[in-house]
C-alpha cells in the first residue's frame, strides 16, 4: 500500500511539472492572421468574445472595436486589450486571453523528397529542416542534401541551406522553417 501511495505521488509530480512547460508554450505562441482567441473579462459577461484575428492582426471587440493583438504573445495580448478597456470604459479590468484554434500555417517541400507537396504546421508547434524533410518522406534516391534552397516571403534570395553538414553538427534541429517556406531539395550530380 505505501509503495502505491509513493508510485502515485511521483506520478502526480511528474504530470504536473509537464503542465508549466505546456502553458508556456501557448503562452509565448505569437498571434498571427486566423488564429483565434477568447477574451474574458472579469465579472463583466456581455464583454466576453471568441474572435478571429484579421489578416491585418486585428480583432472587434465589444465597446472597444478593434484592437491590433497581431505580433503579440498571449499575456502581451491581454495586457493591450485591458489597455484599451481602461482608457474609456472600466476602472481596473481583468482581462484573460487564452488560445483558441492556432490557423492552419504550411510550407511546401518540392525537389528529390519522396512526397512533394504543401504541409501544415503541427498545432503549436514549430518544424526544423530535417523535421520537415522527414514529413515529405525523406530523400529520394536522387536528393542531394547539400543541395536545399529556401525561399521565405520577403527574402529577396533565397537561402542556400547544406543539410548534410547541419545534420553531422546537429545545427539542423535549430534551423526553423517558416510559415510560407518553400524548400527545394536539390538533385545529386552521377
Amino acid at each position: 500500500m505505501r509503495n502505491l501511495l509513493i508510485l502515485s505521488r511521483w506520478i502526480l509530480l511528474l504530470t504536473i511539472s509537464q503542465f508549466p512547460a505546456a502553458a508556456q508554450n501557448r503562452a509565448e505562441h505569437v498571434l498571427g492572421p486566423n488564429d483565434s482567441i477568447e477574451v474574458r473579462v472579469f465579472q463583466e459577461p456581455d464583454l466576453d468574445a471568441r474572435v478571429t484575428l484579421g489578416q491585418d492582426g486585428k480583432v472587434n471587440l465589444p465597446l472597444i472595436g478593434e484592437v491590433s493583438v497581431g505580433g503579440l504573445t498571449i499575456n502581451d495580448a491581454s495586457r493591450a486589450i485591458a489597455q484599451k478597456y481602461k482608457e474609456g470604459y472600466l476602472v481596473n479590468p481583468n482581462v484573460t486571453v487564452t488560445m483558441g484554434d492556432y490557423a492552419k500555417r504550411r510550407f511546401t517541400i518540392l525537389g528529390a523528397v519522396n512526397k512533394p507537396g504543401s504541409f501544415f504546421f503541427p498545432a503549436g508547434e514549430s518544424v526544423s529542416l530535417l523535421q520537415a524533410i522527414g514529413m515529405a518522406g525523406g530523400y529520394s534516391r536522387v536528393a542531394s542534401p547539400s543541395k536545399i534552397t529556401i525561399k521565405r516571403g520577403d527574402a529577396r534570395a533565397p537561402l542556400k541551406v547544406d543539410a548534410k553538414k547541419m545534420a553531422e553538427s546537429g545545427a539542423a534541429a535549430t534551423f526553423m522553417i517558416l510559415p510560407g517556406d518553400i524548400i527545394t531539395v536539390g538533385e545529386s550530380i552521377f
